[in-house]
């Protein structure tokens, strides 16, 4: 089952976000769940090219740099 979240949001976004879901016939919860799914996509996405995949004897280790080029 979903876990609830309570999140405070300023009146102009709330608006906004009733807006959008009235006009796509979709609920609030839904919208804003597929904008955190999307967000945390894009997220993913940019930090590729920073991450690599190291082991440290039998484990496998996810190591993150600041630049591109430190890797």
């Amino acid at each position: 089952m979903p876990k609830k979240v309570l999140v405070a949001l300023p009146q102009g976004l709330l608006e906004q976000i009733d807006f959008v879901a009235n006009v796509e016939h979709r609920s609030r919860s839904d919208l804003i769940r597929e904008a955190l799914r999307r967000y945390i996509e894009n997220f993913k996405r940019a930090q590729t090219p920073r991450m690599s995949v190291s082991t440290v004897g039998t484990q496998k280790v996810a190591l993150i740099s600041d630049t591109e080029e430190s890797l």
